[in-house]
């Protein structure tokens, strides 16, 4: 496409977006699987704007994987079907692990993660911000369905939390860091998915308020690997480094807040050894966020002389500095309340 965008990829976005409403609004699992499917469709062309040899590869793996776990969905909802003779009881049958490592796969969930960073370099920032947080909607919602297996979904949330913070230790890729934290917090968002599905699309919301700036400031760099956070640049540096720390849950920041609750959900279900192995996977993936972000502020010399902020995203900083204060007393407020409730129900 000769680095044009083409008035017809507005069209592709409004079928990526209507199939994953589609998905989102639908109760039947034909229904939602054909979401999926436009979902697709719409967003190959996507990957392809550039018209680039190696987006067509991606654009290749990314087609073949998710034809892969829509195919295992379909063959898994037919066995179901086959036991239960119902097509409305297929998120509560004991069968439903294939059904589950679909969508696992769908969202690069550990060990089915394999498949998301070989594609990774080749995409641009934008379409990488969309495949880890857009693309996710869907296959997640149709996990919030499960009834069933409640230990799989667990192993497979610790060891995405576990193996995205320990394989992003030796990476200097910006791309790469980016998408093993994507896998790092799937597994934040798996582990309360069948039992709080509110926390897990809160979590899910904040992930992308802090996503937005920091992606869209990464794309600014010269280079996509890690040592290009040193040079001079036209953004405050200081802004960079607090989003990233943010993402890691440094507190008293916005991705702090997310997993705090998370932890105290966990708590209060006395899941133990599971939350202590969920914090261990925190507390590695927040070691390699303090180096990093060290190192920028240590390196970049030209740090105190720019007092340019960026505007669009003054809102969003504040609120990421002052999440806890702002935020955390009332939604541990609504939390108890709404237990209380469900209590007493």
């Amino acid at each position: 496409m000769n680095n044009k965008f083409f008035p017809s990829n507005f069209l592709f976005i409004l079928i990526m977006i209507m199939g994953t409403l589609t998905t989102l609004s639908s109760s039947h699992w034909l229904t939602m699987w054909m979401g999926l499917e436009l979902n697709l469709m719409g967003f190959l062309p996507l990957m392809n704007i550039k018209g680039k040899m190696l987006e067509a590869e991606a654009s290749m793996k990314y087609f073949i994987i998710q034809s892969l776990g829509s195919s295992i969905l379909i063959i898994s909802s037919l066995i179901m079907y086959n036991y239960s003779m119902s097509w409305h009881s297929m998120f509560n049958s004991n069968f439903s692990i294939l059904l589950i490592l679909s969508l696992i796969l769908k969202l690069a969930g550990a060990p089915l993660h394999f498949w998301l960073p070989n594609m990774t370099k080749q995409m641009t920032w934008l379409i990488l911000f969309l495949i880890l947080t857009w693309q996710k909607l869907a296959p997640m919602f149709m996990l919030m369905l499960v009834n069933s297996n409640l230990n799989i979904i667990i192993m497979i949330s610790l060891l995405s939390t576990l193996f995205g913070s320990v394989s992003m230790l030796n990476q200097t890729n910006m791309q790469l860091i980016m998408t093993y934290s994507s896998i790092s917090h799937l597994g934040w968002m798996l582990s309360m998915i069948m039992m709080n599905s509110s926390l897990t699309f809160l979590y899910f919301i904040i992930y992308i308020i802090i996503s937005i700036p920091l992606f869209n400031l990464l794309s600014m760099q010269t280079s996509n690997y890690l040592y290009s956070l040193t040079h001079k640049n036209k953004t405050n540096n200081f802004i960079i480094p607090s989003l990233i720390l943010s993402l890691g849950g440094m507190p008293p920041l916005l991705g702090f807040l997310s997993k705090l609750l998370m932890l105290i959900s966990l708590m209060k279900m006395n899941f133990i050894i599971f939350t202590l192995l969920m914090f261990i996977g925190s507390t590695i993936s927040l070691f390699f966020y303090l180096n990093m972000t060290l190192m920028t502020i240590i390196k970049s010399y030209y740090l105190f002389n720019n007092y340019f902020i960026m505007k669009p995203y003054n809102y969003i900083i504040t609120i990421n500095l002052l999440s806890v204060f702002i935020f955390y007393f009332m939604i541990n407020i609504m939390i108890t309340y709404a237990m209380t409730i469900l209590n007493k129900s």
